[in-house]
């Protein structure tokens, strides 16, 4: 799409007829979760493009002055078309608008736990709605309508016509309109565009994104980032906040650092093996749960590892709950069935 804006205005709400071409591609079909939301958007997405390309039809006309000492037939016609076709283009915008927010509204009505995701639908719904305002042509558009209609009379001597000619008032005037309506293309292009941005940001970027699933064999083949950013990715799906990815120095055996939504800080140590075949043992485990007091005393601190856990390791973080321990299978139910954490640390330690 060619046309560009880092600006949106707020516009005139339009309510979205069921019965219409546009309300019907919108709502729900066959197909649900994230793959029925995002044909939702790719309709949005073909209508905006259509809109656009009628209005790109007119940049010739626009980038012609209107002349202010005489009417041109062939230059009315073209200017009752752009007008024309610029109230029929901000018309559908309103309908994208209120299609848009329906569909942000009914996404964040879902149980989207994902805090990523959330706070997306929250910044892209923000967007919606909010731009410049109106040129003062608006507000004159019918009667720039009479004025287009007029100087293309066939009474006017203009190019055939026989009975009177139009007042230099009239020029005058004409040329005025002219103007608004090249300054209401420019509104309706930036509205346009601005809806693009928030489609193309909703269809690319997070918030659309399946919750994370991945298989056992998939994960013993992964690099140890990788197997990081997992399991930032599986506490985000299940609604923690992602304070920190990735460990290094002064990480205090934290890899990831996430907070629930009470702000109880959970510090994950992550062991990976190529092919499963390691070992975490007790040291590991200490570690991590010396880090953990250090952060504040009611840190959980978890220990994920694709490997084998020792009976050290499990012994001693077993002793007074110090440490949550996700083994082979426990990382087979988080990741590969979709379990919550919650639901995989029952029985690991207290309620």
């Amino acid at each position: 799409m060619s046309i560009d804006s880092s600006t949106v205005r707020p516009t005139t709400r339009r309510p979205v007829s069921p019965g219409s071409e546009f309300g019907q591609a919108l709502l729900p079909g066959t197909e649900t979760g994230a793959e029925g939301l995002r044909q939702r958007l790719m309709i949005l997405q073909g209508r905006l493009e259509r809109c656009a390309t009628v209005v790109r039809a007119h940049q010739e006309t626009v980038t012609r002055a209107p002349r202010t000492d005489a009417l041109a037939l062939g230059l009315v016609q073209d200017d009752q078309r752009l007008l024309r076709d610029v109230r029929q283009c901000d018309d559908e915008a309103g309908e994208f608008d209120d299609a848009l927010n329906e569909f942000f509204q009914e996404l964040m009505a879902a149980d989207l736990k994902s805090v990523r995701r959330r706070q997306e639908a929250e910044r892209l719904s923000g967007r919606i709605g909010v731009s410049p305002p109106y040129s003062p042509g608006w507000n004159s558009a019918d009667e720039i309508s009479e004025t287009f209609a007029h100087a293309s009379s066939p009474l006017l001597r203009v190019e055939g016509g026989t009975l009177f000619g139009p007042t230099a008032l009239f020029v005058k005037r004409y040329a005025e309109h002219a103007t608004f309506t090249r300054t209401m293309y420019k509104d309706v292009t930036l509205r346009l565009a601005a809806l693009w941005e928030v489609v193309m940001e909703a269809l690319d970027g997070p918030l659309l994104q399946e919750p994370t699933l991945m298989g056992l064999e998939e994960i013993d083949e992964l690099h140890h980032s990788q197997f990081e950013q997992l399991i930032a990715d599986l506490l985000d799906r299940d609604g923690y906040r992602i304070i920190r990815s990735g460990g290094g120095a002064g990480d205090m055996g934290a890899d990831v650092l996430a907070a629930d939504p009470l702000g109880r800080f959970v510090m994950v140590q992550a062991k990976h093996f190529t092919g499963g075949g390691g070992s975490v043992g007790q040291p590991v485990v200490q570690h991590l749960y010396g880090g953990a007091m250090a952060t504040h005393p009611s840190t959980l601190p978890v220990v994920v590892t694709n490997g084998r856990l020792t009976g050290g390791a499990k012994g001693w973080a077993a002793e007074h709950f110090r440490v949550r321990l996700i083994g082979r299978e426990e990382l087979r139910r988080w990741a590969e069935n979709g379990e919550s954490l919650e639901s995989v640390l029952k029985g690991t330690g207290p309620a």
